[in-house]
């Protein structure tokens, strides 16, 4: 009977276990849905006000040092720094001696006069855009209170019930801003998401004579004297700190479409005569951007500052996305926040300079001594060693086939071998030697064995005891641990993949069906600590890391989340691992969080993006770092346009020179899809390659590691840069000789000063 009664309802019973199954899933989806939404307080009342913004209030001192003295305005909840070593006075906002207030709008002058502006969104209008206020408008009640040498003021935004603490102290000859997160209140319907902090903070006419430096590239300038010759339509400058503001995988895996707008450092400057200030974020700086303005940017004002995240922001594409009212959206995007604050300190640093030393120059000498007083920057240059030649070379690469891919090899390890001996009977005997697509798998991320074309493990222990030979020569081994495909060996989807704040994988699909993967910080290191140990018997050949030091971003895995700030201290630990385990660290490109660990960076930017507003690009990260850690910027001499060109730009750069060279001729990578690589052959570039390390040498060595303590633009096509031992190097990149400082500089050339010439 109960047999029959189940078959005749089969059926029936299906359904009903099909319905209480999404029942269940529907419960626990709501009540995590509700876990996660933020919450609001429904019945919030505005306070009543207490700012008088037609009163102009009065600057009292609040705290002094030797160097600084602070003042704070009451009724404007905005600061002073005098320094009383020039009684130069620096404004957090404009008044009418900064700027004519009364020929702008409401809104701009408001703007002119914020301290901080805030923007935010509505959480019941989830779809809704953000909205933007200002404190000289928006901010109706104002409080603070005397902290040690400084004060704490509080921002109310009460029509949005959204109040900002931010904390002005003095330390020694330094202005210091934080702003607590834990101070943050968010008492309505509204959740702020970015503060941009003293946006006309040492804001200037074009007249007082000057310039904006900006993080663009290896460093970029906006002068105020050209600003009549821009272009009507002046755009700003935005570049967010190691990777874009939002983050996908085509972002991160074309190198132009987060380099443009990335900056490797969280710093900026503004020179007004002779007074500079300098800024940097030295806690939470992962989290912001910097924010550049110059003058035509609707006001005629030069200013720049930092813009704060405090809060993640995604973006929702709504191409064939239903709308659920049976119609469907047809383009744009709409914005989704996350629940929480980004947790962590928010800390930026302004230091000022006057005279001779206000400029750049001497904005990266602070910023270096900073870093190295806060063991943020390495020092491992020996005093006496002999400058370096930089290779990398490519290995192998692999060619896809009708059914089997086929492995080319381009350099094995006898033949790395017979490269470096080759050069070192020519006098070559220091290089850095970064050895690339060496593994069997590359194409799919694997990080080990080494290919068998390439003479297998059997070849790599003969290039690490012939390294033990060659204390001059350090080799590292490139791996590219950020990325995964579905092919990758080992990979979990649900455990490794990187997610975005929406819960969905940070990934991309190619044609051939291959799933492409960024990958969590945490699986990152566990592949890292794999790697290492397979390394064990190959002591002495270092790690170069192509991709770690290259990216920064936040991993909404439930299974290992990860804000970026985590993300980079993570990325930090898995580099401190490898030193750690007594090996030597290459970092690819130049992002300030690798500084402390790396023994080599390569493929430094050696020039800006050229937006309109630039009017010439500075080595500014070069200048941090030299002296401190060899360096080679991204400019191969084989690839370059111009052999001579190329040695001026490494000359200004303080770089060491760099070639990306193969064993086998180039030709053999045609119809593999590599296409970084037209002519590479080191038969073909062995000469040349000697001839330009003896030049370096001969004339150069003077130099390294000797810190830059100056560059200056002479004039068009004229540099001069000076180091800490007094040497003075003129590069000329003009078609005709010029002069400076009785100095003749031959057209395409450079004279060095103070040691050997050219």
């Amino acid at each position: 009977m109960v047999k029959q009664f189940l078959k005749e309802r089969l059926g029936t019973i299906i359904i009903l276990l099909i319905v209480i199954v999404f029942v269940i899933w529907g419960f626990f989806s709501i009540n995590e849905a509700k876990n996660n939404a933020i919450t609001f307080v429904e019945d919030y009342v505005e306070p009543e006000g207490n700012v008088d913004f037609n009163d102009p209030g009065t600057y009292v001192s609040v705290a002094k040092t030797d160097r600084l003295e602070l003042f704070y305005n009451e009724a404007k909840g905005a600061i002073q720094v005098k320094d009383l070593e020039s009684n130069y006075v620096w404004k957090s906002i404009c008044d009418n001696e900064v700027y004519d207030l009364k020929n702008i709008n409401k809104q701009w002058s408001a703007y002119l006069q914020s301290p901080i502006t805030i923007t935010y969104n509505d959480l019941k209008k989830r779809d809704s855009g953000p909205r933007q206020v200002f404190a000289g408008r928006d901010c109706k009640l104002l409080s603070y209170e005397n902290i040690a040498n400084g004060v704490s003021v509080t921002y109310g935004f009460t029509g949005a019930g959204i109040y900002i603490t931010v904390e002005y102290v003095l330390d020694d000859d330094q202005l210091v801003v934080r702003v607590p997160v834990e101070k943050i209140r968010e008492d309505s319907k509204y959740a702020v998401t970015t503060i941009e902090l003293m946006p006309y903070m040492g804001a200037s006419m074009n007249d007082v004579g000057g310039y904006l430096f900006y993080p663009d590239g290896s460093g970029a300038i906006t002068t105020y004297e050209k600003a009549d010759t821009r272009p009507s339509q002046i755009k700003l400058g935005t570049y967010y700190t190691y990777t874009n503001k939002f983050v996908n995988f085509q972002n991160l895996w074309y190198s132009d479409n987060y380099s443009r707008y990335t900056s490797s450092m969280p710093v900026y400057g503004i020179k007004n005569g002779d007074h500079a200030l300098f800024a940097a974020f030295t806690k939470g700086g992962e989290n912001s951007a910097v924010m550049v303005y110059p003058s035509g940017y609707v006001v005629n004002l030069n200013h720049i500052g930092f813009e704060l995240y405090v809060r993640n922001i995604y973006n929702v594409d709504m191409y064939s996305m239903s709308t659920g009212t049976d119609t469907a959206a047809t383009g744009g995007s709409v914005q989704r926040i996350d629940k929480t604050l980004i947790p962590g300190e928010r800390e930026v640093r302004f230091f000022f300079l006057n005279g001779e030393k206000a400029n750049y120059s001497g904005m990266a000498s602070l910023y270096r001594d900073y870093l190295v007083e806060n063991n943020l920057l390495k020092n491992t240059v020996v005093t006496g060693e002999n400058m370096p030649l930089a290779l990398r070379l490519l290995m192998g690469v692999t060619k896809d086939g009708m059914i089997f891919d086929e492995y080319i090899p381009m350099t094995d390890f006898e033949q790395v071998q017979e490269i470096m001996e080759r050069l070192g009977t020519q006098g070559v005997t220091n290089m850095e030697v970064v050895l690339s697509s060496w593994m069997k798998g590359s194409s799919d991320y694997e990080t080990w064995p080494p290919a068998n074309q390439l003479g297998g493990k059997g070849g790599m222990k003969d290039l690490n005891e012939y390294l033990a030979s060659n204390p001059g020569c350090q080799v590292y081994l490139a791996n590219e641990l950020t990325f995964a495909t579905s092919n990758t060996s080992g990979l979990s989807e649900d455990r490794d993949v990187a997610y975005d704040g929406l819960n969905v994988e940070i990934s991309t699909k190619m044609f051939d069906g291959t799933i492409y993967y960024l990958l969590n910080p945490l699986a990152i290191q566990r592949r890292n600590t794999q790697f290492l140990n397979n390394l064990e018997k190959y002591d002495l050949l270092g790690v170069a890391y192509s991709d770690v030091t290259n990216y920064a971003y936040a991993d909404f895995n439930e299974n290992a989340p990860f804000t970026k700030a985590e993300t980079v201290e993570k990325f930090k630990e898995i580099m401190n691992d490898t030193v750690s385990a007594g090996r030597k660290v290459a970092s690819n490109g130049g992002h300030q969080f690798a500084f402390g660990q790396a023994d080599y960076l390569y493929n430094l930017v050696e020039d800006n993006y050229g937006l309109a507003i630039t009017d010439y690009p500075v080595p500014f990260i070069q200048m941090v770092v030299s002296g401190l850690i060899p360096y080679s910027t991204e400019g191969a001499g084989n690839l370059s346009y111009d052999l001579q060109v190329q040695k001026l730009k490494w000359v200004e750069c303080g770089s060491i020179p760099y070639f990306n060279l193969t064993y086998e001729s180039a030709l053999k990578l045609r119809d593999t899809g590599y296409e970084s690589l037209f002519s590479s052959t080191f038969d073909d570039w062995e000469g040349v390659v000697v001839d330009t390390y003896k030049e370096f040498k001969e004339n150069l060595s003077c130099v390294y590691g000797q810190q830059m303590v100056e560059h200056t633009v002479l004039q068009d096509d004229l540099v001069r840069v000076k180091y800490a031992n007094g040497v003075a190097v003129y590069i000329n990149y003009g078609d005709a000789e010029v002069t400076a400082d009785k100095v003749a500089v031959p057209a395409k050339s450079y004279v060095v000063v103070g040691g050997g010439e050219q």
